[in-house]
């Protein structure tokens, strides 16, 4: 019994979310079914996407943040994301195994229980994209917002003209952040099928039931 079941309630949440983020996302920075001359249409149409995206921007850091916390009460695989073991000699041996190992480099996979030393490494940096976005698209929220709970997330907008630039660089910060998260996605989809295909445990009922199986030989 590997992936508790909060493990797997986040998990899938975050699926739906980031769904939803991307295709609203992508509508709202280019809105083509916008009519010109039909402004009720376009404050009916744009105003449910947007709010579309708000909502699943707020369970997505809400979700988030408790994914964390529960990290720290969970089993040992639920902490697998927040602490990588790079102090360990064998983590690394293990990761560049990992490597050859998705590149048919090497004939044979290692089993593991929980997440392998590359999915480990790949869910971080997953999760560095995932902060990019959440924390600019809090800025950009604040910019807008009147209330005094996200003023707070200013800090975002104040440093964007730190670094010479201006509230656009938070759009497109957030473009840019949700564009390298697509690309995780595409290839943590890679990984998950090639690995229940041809690896040694099995994977995608793991996320279901939270169990992993070793394969008979």
């Amino acid at each position: 019994y590997v992936y508790q079941l909060p493990i797997r309630i986040w998990h899938w949440v975050m699926v739906i979310c980031v769904c939803v983020l991307i295709v609203t996302g992508y509508i709202i920075g280019k809105p083509w079914l916008s009519v010109a001359g039909t402004s009720a249409y376009d404050t009916f149409y744009m105003g449910y996407t947007r709010m579309a995206h708000f909502i699943a921007g707020f369970v997505l850091i809400i979700s988030t943040v408790l994914r964390y916390i529960y990290g720290l009460f969970g089993n040992r695989y639920s902490r697998e994301l927040i602490i990588l073991p790079v102090w360990r000699k064998t983590w690394w041996n293990e990761l560049w195994h990992d490597i050859r190992w998705y590149l048919f480099l090497d004939k044979e996979p290692r089993a593991y229980i929980g997440h392998n030393p590359l999915a480990q490494a790949g869910m971080a940096v997953g999760m560095v994209f995932m902060l990019v976005i959440m924390l600019t698209g809090l800025g950009m929220y604040a910019e807008s917002s009147h209330q005094a709970f996200f003023r707070p997330f200013l800090f975002v907008l104040d440093f964007a003209y730190w670094i010479g630039g201006n509230d656009q660089e938070l759009r497109s910060l957030h473009r840019l952040g949700m564009l390298l998260l697509v690309t995780f996605v595409t290839v943590h989809i890679y990984m998950v099928i090639r690995e229940e295909i041809m690896g040694k445990t099995t994977l995608v009922s793991g996320m279901f039931s939270g169990y992993r199986e070793r394969r008979k030989p």
